[in-house]
């Protein structure tokens, strides 16, 4: 291990025990030096979500052509992108990313945090921050009929999403803790205008609850060789539950269920180095 590294050591500390092994990334993950990419998506003709993000540290081996790009070149961050459906409607719900940057003895920090095309929160950064949103991402419609009574479903699609990032820019050594992260649970509600009916629907759907916390420290870049302290994982909860539509019309009764998933959910690490990175 370099010296320089060193002094990085207290930033992270919290994540020592981490740092231990790597532990193999999830099916779909692919990693290439000290960076990581997946990304996946799942659904039915009505509902559904996705997912796709990066994580880790680009040097300027990644970027060889690149004359703007110096020899002590960093990008090193997470960016995560998720999309979910209701009623056959897909929308993005997030779109963020947290980075630290370095190029040719200039090192920054921005972060972006975006929805639907809209952007909540873009700035250079050099101190910690820590914020989030609740929102409603967006609403679908359908409808349906259930013992001759038609039936008028609203969906909504709200949650939360934020970044918590974390640099540090000393000298001769960059350090970030970040964690992008969105979650998104779709409900609906059911209406019917048909005398001595009675309509409601039951039940929950998570489409997607994405984490992507990464820990780095690293040197900066000097003859193509650095040294490396760094943790990359993941937490994935996407399509777990069911929704219901129960009618009780005059003295009868009908339901239907709209979507019942068995929800799919990991904790991984990507990867974990702790040592020097050449090329």
């Amino acid at each position: 291990m370099q010296p320089t590294i060193l002094k990085t050591l207290a930033l992270l500390a919290p994540f020592a025990a981490l740092l231990a092994a790597s532990s193999p990334a999830s099916a779909g993950t692919s990693c290439v030096d000290l960076r990581c990419a997946s990304s996946a998506s799942w659904s039915d003709s009505s509902f559904g979500a996705s997912y796709s993000f990066w994580t880790g540290v680009m040097t300027k081996k990644d970027f060889p052509t690149n004359t703007s790009y110096g020899a002590d070149y960093l990008r090193m961050g997470a960016d995560i992108y998720g999309t979910a459906k209701a009623f056959g409607v897909s929308q993005p719900i997030v779109d963020s990313y947290a980075m630290a940057y370095n190029n040719n003895a200039f090192a920054s920090g921005k972060v972006q945090v975006a929805t639907a095309g809209i952007v909540l929160y873009s700035d250079a950064i050099s101190t910690e921050l820590d914020f989030g949103w609740s929102r409603s991402f967006f609403k679908a419609d359908d409808g349906i009929s259930l013992l001759g009574v038609g039936i008028d479903l609203d969906a909504e699609v709200g949650g939360e999403l934020g970044v918590t990032i974390y640099p540090q820019f000393l000298d001769g050594v960059i350090s970030l803790i970040a964690e992008p992260y969105a979650a998104a649970y779709a409900d609906v509600d059911a209406h019917a205008g048909a005398s001595c009916a009675s309509v409601g629907v039951s039940g929950s759907l998570t489409a997607l609850d994405l984490h992507l916390p990464a820990s780095i420290g690293v040197s900066v870049p000097k003859n193509n060789s650095m040294s490396v302290m760094m943790n990359l994982s993941y937490d994935l909860h996407t399509l777990d539950g069911k929704l219901k539509v129960n009618l009780d019309y005059c003295l009868d009764s009908a339901s239907k269920t709209l979507v019942d998933f068995d929800g799919f959910t990991t904790s991984d690490t990507l990867f974990a180095k702790w040592g020097s990175f050449s090329w």
